[in-house]
């Protein structure tokens, strides 16, 4: 994720129905009675989608003027130290979309942004991708001989809940676990058969496979070959299409949850 122009004009189909997602379950916020709400969006990228990176903000600052009252800041959501005295307890909403599948260690992510919301209460809405094809052609091509000793450790490249039996499941205990109530969680299905020539789609997978700039750029060319047809396999095995109808196709599935911090009780002295 370190090609940000390119991925501003990538995946806008996928960008769209994120939005809607969020859009549909924004009607749960509870938003305050006084207009005073803040709210933070766990990592701002090129202005579209969002994920941790200087160059994503930098494009994003580029790109658009942000109001006064607003700002960015770049930080690492699954740190395991703390989080910047400043925006500890100081949100009413926590909004995040195409994060999560890019943090390997959700659990931590989910108690920091758990920590960033306010002692009297707050809520959250993530999106993110519980599998995706770029994910799977990763795994793919970490099998590999040729790749693998390039992509190193293929759990980097990979969605925490790729391989889950229940994802929904698994995401709404690690929800709890985090100390969120009132739990919502939804799931989506997708497919996408981009209206493209294989060139450009190869293009489109350069910004968010991750693995790419791992190989030697003598290899690229030949990489992004193995990519686009590993890709035409999961849409071969996940959808049933014949060899054609698989190419030029991402298969998604989606996440939506929604969660709650409830006010901390204050003890009587």
């Amino acid at each position: 994720m370190n090609k940000p122009a390119l991925y501003h004009k990538s995946h806008l189909d996928i960008k769209r129905d994120a939005g809607a997602l969020l859009k549909h379950f924004s009607s749960k916020l509870q938003w305050r009675s006084d207009g005073g709400d803040t709210i933070i969006d766990i990592g701002t990228g090129p202005g579209d989608a969002t994920i941790k990176s200087e160059l994503m903000l930098d494009f994003f600052k580029s790109k658009y003027q942000l109001p006064e009252r607003c700002g960015v800041r770049c930080l690492d959501i699954e740190t395991n130290t703390l989080l910047p005295n400043d925006l500890v307890g100081r949100f009413d909403h926590l909004i995040s979309s195409l994060v999560l599948h890019w943090v390997p260690d959700n659990r931590t992510a989910l108690k920091n942004m758990f920590s960033l919301l306010r002692p009297e209460g707050g809520d959250c809405i993530l999106v993110f991708f519980s599998f995706n094809t770029v994910f799977q052609a990763n795994y793919i091509l970490s099998c590999n001989p040729k790749w693998s000793q390039y992509i190193g450790d293929v759990n980097r490249w990979l969605a925490p809940l790729q391989f889950s039996d229940n994802p929904t499941t698994e995401f709404r205990d690690m929800m709890k676990e985090a100390g969120f109530s009132n739990i919502c969680i939804d799931a989506k299905k997708a497919t996408y058969r981009y209206r493209m020539d294989m060139d450009e789609f190869k293009e489109s997978l350069i910004p968010v496979c991750g693995v790419y700039d791992s190989i030697p750029k003598c290899h690229q060319e030949e990489f992004l070959n193995d990519y686009a047809a590993a890709s035409e396999a999961v849409a071969m095995e996940r959808c049933g299409l014949s060899p054609d109808d698989a190419k030029c196709v991402v298969v998604a599935d989606f996440i939506v949850a929604y969660g709650q911090k409830l006010p901390e009780e204050i003890p009587f002295k």
